[in-house]
């Protein structure tokens, strides 16, 4: 499989119109883990990739592919995420063949056509196919029983000092629910999502964003009476059930850059009977600004503030100051935060909490190499949620949550050419765990 990933790679990146932009990359990277946790499975695969563009004003073609075998007896994924070719000689037509992304939810990707109409300030057109992944990541043709997904949508962007962009997306999913004893629930259901954004220039130096998207949402509830703790979980679609609005704006003035941004969403998490748990939200208002300062190549400063209020009250605070200091190939880079968590939730397990952020570095940086040595604590999801009764202190048999975890990490990266190589390690400075990240590959 390796070589013939090497093979089409090679092929497309010289198959192209002669005074196209071509780029390839070909990868392949190792990944280790080791964990005590119960939830936390030792993890050990390597994979290979290729991504391969062929671009100029006449036509496009890509090709983006990845497969990961796992080393310990895990499952495999290969996943052909693009194939396309794109066609612009038919005057003011854009035609598009093959597996392609399409504007919606995350991970849409389609397995079909489309056409659009082009003018030098307009794009407008229509798409349709097969869904090429569920929400679950699972390839719905590449596989030994396909199981075609219909998928079809529309979009519009004009182009100019505002430029605006909307688009409408029908599909279904299969969704696979777990039923217990190895027991797997599948039902069909449809999807839409529907997409704007308004961007545009403010000044030279300024820019500004403003945009809206919803889509389907799932409430799954499962049969808490006895004498039908055996039938499936029940689903249930809501049309738009969430939504989402948001605006950013950046600027720079002489050596500041300064931005800052506000969202809202509004979905619900799960259809329960339990006043508690159904006290549980995922809507939010949130706010951020950043602002940053850079002195020549000597010095960067940056800062970071977030501020998040859900529907139940509970609210959320993370501030985070950085500062990077260089002297020829020597970089020390440090970072300070706090993250707060306050809960006015009824749900029980979520706690009010505080953790303290960090990250210290020294290294060596040049043209092509990079070294780092340091430490750092990260905040990871789940950080508000206590321990059940009579879990130990860092349990995680939770299977949706990460506790916070403080480690010491180890980067190194040389190129020459265009081939580079890698290694991310980390370990745990509780010593019950480490992380290693090696790759190596071409890009050119």
């Amino acid at each position: 499989m390796r070589r013939e990933l090497a093979a089409i790679a090679v092929v497309a990146a010289t198959g192209g119109t002669a005074g196209a932009d071509v780029r390839v990359l070909v990868a392949a990277d190792s990944y280790l883990a080791t964990t005590s946790g119960i939830a936390g499975d030792a993890v050990a695969d390597v994979a290979w990739s290729a991504h391969v563009e062929s671009r100029d004003p006449a036509h496009d073609a890509v090709l983006d592919w990845v497969q990961r075998e796992s080393l310990i007896g895990g499952a495999p994924r290969r996943e052909l995420h693009e194939l396309s070719y794109v066609e612009r000689r038919i005057p003011g037509l854009e035609l598009t063949l093959g597996r392609f992304r399409v504007p919606g939810g995350f991970w849409l990707i389609a397995d079909g056509a489309g056409i659009a109409v082009r003018s030098s300030s307009l794009s407008a057109g229509v798409f349709g196919g097969s869904r090429s992944f569920t929400n679950g990541r699972s390839d719905t043709l590449i596989t030994r029983s396909p199981h075609p997904l219909p998928l079809a949508g529309a979009a519009i962007t004009t182009r100019g000092d505002v430029q605006v962009a909307a688009s409408y997306t029908y599909t279904a999913d299969q969704v696979a629910l777990y039923r217990g004893d190895g027991v797997m629930a599948t039902h069909r259901e449809p999807e839409q999502f529907a997409d704007a954004e308004l961007a545009a220039a403010i000044g030279e130096r300024g820019f500004v964003t403003i945009g809206a998207t919803a889509g389907s949402r799932y409430l799954v509830s499962y049969p808490t009476d006895a004498a039908r703790i055996a039938d499936d979980p029940k689903l249930e679609n809501v049309w738009f059930g969430s939504q989402a609005v948001y605006a950013l704006i950046d600027g720079r003035f002489g050596g500041w850059r300064l931005d800052g941004g506000v969202a809202a969403l509004r979905t619900k998490l799960g259809q329960v009977s339990d006043p508690a748990l159904a006290a549980i939200t995922g809507s939010f208002a949130e706010a951020t600004a950043r602002a940053s300062w850079r002195r020549e190549l000597a010095w960067r400063l940056d800062g970071r503030y977030r501020a998040r209020l859900w529907a139940d009250k509970s609210r959320a605070q993370r501030a985070e100051v950085t500062a990077e200091w260089r002297r020829g190939a020597l970089d020390v880079h440090a970072r300070v935060g706090l993250d707060l968590h306050h809960s006015a939730a009824r749900a029980p397990g979520l706690v009010t909490s505080r953790t303290l952020l960090y990250r210290a570095s020294i290294g060596h940086k040049t043209a092509s190499t990079d070294l780092a040595l340091g430490v750092a604590a990260v905040a990871a999801l789940g950080d508000e949620l206590a321990a059940g009764p009579g879990d130990a202190a860092g349990d995680q048999r939770a299977p949706y949550t990460l506790e916070a975890r403080s480690y010491g990490f180890l980067r190194a990266f040389a190129s020459h050419g265009g081939w580079f190589a890698g290694l991310d390690a980390e370990a745990s400075v509780r010593g019950d765990g480490v992380r290693a990240l090696l790759q190596i590959g071409f890009s050119r």
